[in-house]
């Protein structure tokens, strides 16, 4: 074979690399996640930082870290091998291609039930 047909064949095999997506680093995200991603991608926000909650299978080590730093994701907690970050969405693939990534899920505001707790300590400080 001449040397053009291995550049071609290297170059079409890089490209595949680069666009096909593992079938397996899909599962991984959660649909929703998935369409938000896509929503962004269309409206070019890839940029745009967003915040998640991710498990892993292991704990993360500093190594561990200090890749994830590089690539633009901030850890902001974890309880046990649950953490929460912000990243870029243009990461979000790269998360999920760590071997240590089990799952990720777009992070949900969380409010308090609106339960009267106010008068109850108000109550405390009155007796």
């Amino acid at each position: 074979m001449s040397s053009r047909l291995y550049a071609i064949l290297i170059i079409v095999s890089m490209l595949c690399l680069l666009v096909c997506k593992d079938p397996a680093v899909e599962q991984k995200i959660d649909p929703q996640l998935r369409l938000q991603l896509k929503n962004m991608k269309a409206n070019s926000q890839l940029d745009n930082s967003i915040s998640i909650v991710f498990k892993t299978n292991e704990q993360l080590t500093d190594a561990h870290k200090t890749v994830l730093e590089k690539k633009g994701i901030l850890i902001t907690g974890n309880i046990g091998n649950i953490y929460t970050a912000k990243l870029p969405a243009r990461s979000l693939y790269d998360l999920a291609k760590m071997r240590f990534t089990d799952s990720i899920q777009g992070s949900r505001e969380m409010r308090a039930h609106p339960r009267d707790s106010s008068t109850t300590i108000q109550e405390n400080f009155e007796e």
